[in-house]
């Protein structure tokens, strides 16, 4: 309900309401959301037990009433949100068993709820036209789970990373001995397939300029290490449905007071690493000059985003100038 509160009150426009079904009688809706509140576990609830067998009690054969007046509420579209294997389960003369009837003859298409309200990184591509886009409605939803100090966030860093089993973005401009504790976290989720990228800021930066064996035995972890030039995000987001957020660097915090936010939500973590070029910045070219790989990430004053190499013994090195690219961005990506 939050999340489609969520989308509502962006346009203005007539607010879904909510309330049992009898509240409702009389009147009828485009589009109806009927919950019958069963769930796998028990022996279930009234809806489970609706029934006009001849042995039927009262309290069953409302229940049908009930059902009956929930889903003539609809004029267009109704969705039963309800356990698929209690429906399939029920016996003919209950109301569940026409529902299971109009599945079996594929009059009704049935959709795991974990489909549409798990954190995947991307909606499936089956679940059709109305399906996709009540998933996309949900996963606009976000939760803060977490709210952390400088000092508890590395217990709720632990736990996240633990958890990524696709991909690990982390935004963090500065290295320092903090690192160190991680780099085992880092290596074992490299070896679990995990696809881990790092920013940091470019090694002649003068806070990272000390650090430069620490951001060599980062490279040696984690498969893709980028420097960016000026950076300052402090940003992790993990398996592009949870971010973390905020204001401490997590591969360098030592002292200063912090605060960190847990988000999450899939369109939320998405936007996030669309907002960032993620992709488009997670592949660094070679110097077109020396060859080498020691390029950093820049941006112009008008906003371009370029590559440049920052090996002073570059060969294509003069002065001050050294060998620079455009960033090539995906189609459909922006350049701010």
């Amino acid at each position: 309900m939050e999340a489609l509160r969520d989308i509502e009150g962006s346009g203005g426009g007539r607010l879904a309401e909510v309330g049992t079904a009898h509240r409702f009688q009389g009147r009828e809706f485009p589009v109806v959301v009927f919950d019958t509140v069963e769930d796998d576990y028990g022996d279930g609830f009234w809806m489970a037990h609706a029934s006009r067998a001849p042995e039927a009690t009262t309290w069953a054969r409302n229940g049908v009433r009930l059902f009956n007046v929930a889903v003539t509420r609809v004029q267009t579209r109704l969705y039963v949100i309800g356990s698929r294997s209690r429906i399939l389960a029920a016996e003919e003369h209950t109301p569940m068993g026409k529902l299971a009837e109009f599945i079996r003859a594929q009059r009704a298409r049935s959709v795991s709820a974990t489909r549409l309200i798990a954190p995947n990184a991307q909606v499936p591509p089956d679940l059709g036209q109305f399906s996709s886009r009540l998933a996309d409605v949900l996963s606009r939803h976000v939760e803060v789970s977490d709210i952390d100090n400088e000092i508890s966030f590395y217990d709720t860093f632990a736990d996240r990373l633990a958890e990524a089993r696709t991909s690990l973005w982390i935004w963090s401009p500065w290295t320092a001995k903090r690192l160190i504790g991680l780099l085992p976290v880092l290596g074992d989720a490299v070896r679990r397939g995990v696809r881990v990228t790092v920013f940091v800021r470019d090694p002649y930066d003068t806070g990272q300029k000390k650090q430069t064996d620490l951001v060599k035995q980062l490279r040696k972890v984690v498969p893709t290490v980028v420097s960016v030039n000026v950076m300052h995000q402090k940003i992790v987001v993990i398996g592009e449905h949870t971010v973390l957020l905020g204001s401490l660097n997590s591969l360098s915090q030592s002292r200063s007071r912090e605060v960190m936010l847990t988000i999450k939500g899939g369109h939320f973590a998405r936007k996030i690493l669309t907002h960032e070029h993620a992709e488009d910045f997670a592949r660094p070219p070679r110097c077109g000059a020396c060859k080498g790989d020691d390029v950093d990430l820049r941006r112009r004053g008008n906003g371009t985003w370029y590559w440049r190499c920052f090996n002073r013994a570059c060969s294509g090195r003069k002065g001050q100038k050294a060998w620079e690219t455009p960033v090539r961005f995906s189609r459909g990506a922006g350049q701010r």
